[in-house]
């Protein structure tokens, strides 16, 4: 079974194995604009990017050029992204195609991070599934702020809002490994670290990022 963590010395929790098991059944299957397969090469360059290499591993060219450069520079590199840079990677691939990239490659980051902080190798990607992606539209993102087409204001929790499915995934990962959206209003919450703590490891990493939100 994927993410059992066998070897390791830390103890997983059990609902963030479970979580970790739902993106990688996510990864495998069609999306809303890149199948299975281009979704997994897609993830392959990101984290080949954060390892040091850089473009598509040996084998790779499901994806044109414009995706893996995104998936490079969202995976390895996101403090260097500007606004002009993500509007000529738009142009190229349409906005919503590169929301799914920054949804893949940014909860791939969660969860590869997760394992090099305790010490485990990083988990095999899933063979990916057929299917056809649904090309499902939002019709009420708008331009703003955010520099890609939201629902509402410009904020985290919309900042995937384009394509609803990622969306969705990333509000799934958010509560295992941070807070629940509900959660976060709630400032006395202890669970392991304090909120004022956690929050300021999450400020010193939006920092380091050069996050605008």
């Amino acid at each position: 079974m994927s993410f059992d963590f066998a070897g390791s010395a830390a103890e997983v929790r059990m609902d963030i194995r479970r979580l970790f098991r739902r993106e990688w059944d996510r990864l495998a299957l069609a999306g809303t604009w890149w199948n299975g397969t281009e979704r997994g090469d897609i993830a392959r360059v990101a984290r080949r990017s954060r390892s040091g290499g850089s473009g598509a591993p040996p084998g790779t060219s499901s994806v044109p050029g414009a995706a893996i450069e995104a998936a490079g520079r969202v995976g390895s590199a996101p403090a260097g992204i500007r606004r002009e840079w993500v509007e000529g990677i738009a142009r190229d691939l349409g906005f919503p195609r590169y929301i799914e990239i920054v949804g893949i490659t940014s909860r791939l980051a969660a969860v590869d991070t997760f394992h090099t902080g305790i010490g485990a190798e990083f988990e095999p990607f899933p063979e990916p599934e057929p299917g056809e992606p649904s090309h499902a539209e939002e019709p009420f993102a708008r331009p703003g702020a955010g520099w890609v087409p939201m629902v509402g204001g410009a904020s985290i929790t919309q900042a995937l809002s384009l394509v609803n499915a990622e969306s969705t995934a990333q509000e799934d990962m958010h509560g295992p490994l941070y807070l629940t959206y509900e959660g976060m209003a709630h400032l006395d919450y202890v669970g392991g670290l304090s909120r004022a703590q956690m929050e300021l490891v999450a400020a010193r990493t939006s920092a380091i990022n050069e996050c605008f939100y």
